[in-house]
Order: C-alpha cells, then structure tokens, then sequence
C-alpha cells in the first residue's frame, strides 16, 4: 500500500468548509462508488483501493489516505486529482 497526505490551507468558516468538503465527497462516492461517512470532522472514506479520512480543521484539510496495489501504480496521478477537487471546492464563491 502507498500512503498518501495531503494538507490544503483554507479561510472559509468551519461549517461552509465541512459542507464543502461534504459536497467533494459526494461527488467521488458517485463517480467511484466509495462509502464516505462523517465521525465528528473526520470524514472515513472506504473503497477497495483507498481508506483514508479527510479532517476539516479550522484552518486547512487534511487528507489522509492509504492506496491499494492498483491506485498506487497512479499515486502522483490521483495525489494531483485530489489536490484540483479540494483545491476548486474550497475556491467556490459561497452561495
């Protein structure tokens, strides 16, 4: 397994960040199929390739993930992937 850690400053309020992140989430479980489930600010992502957890903290995201044998081989790939969706969800003007 590869491990993957990620860290993404941000300014928004703590509950726009988490729905934010919520929204991320939603998103990948339906493209990728992963069960995502909030445990307090840690969000605990499952999928047979990846487990992992995305923790909203005041100031930044954390991304936490271990990557099975067949998402390792693309580590680099998916490591950018997730940086450009966290990246984009947290640049969103609020509605």
């Amino acid at each position: 397994m590869s491990h993957l850690a990620l860290r993404r400053p941000h300014a928004l309020k703590h509950a726009e960040a988490r729905r934010r992140v919520t929204h991320a989430a939603e998103k990948l479980s339906e493209r990728f199929g992963a069960d995502c489930r909030w445990e307090g600010d840690l969000l605990r992502i499952s999928h047979p390739n990846v487990h992992g957890t995305v923790h909203v903290l005041h100031d930044e995201i954390v991304v936490d993930a271990r990557l099975g044998f067949a998402l390792a081989l693309f580590r680099g790939r998916v490591e950018a992937e997730i940086t450009r969706i966290i990246d984009r969800e947290l640049a969103r003007p609020s509605r």
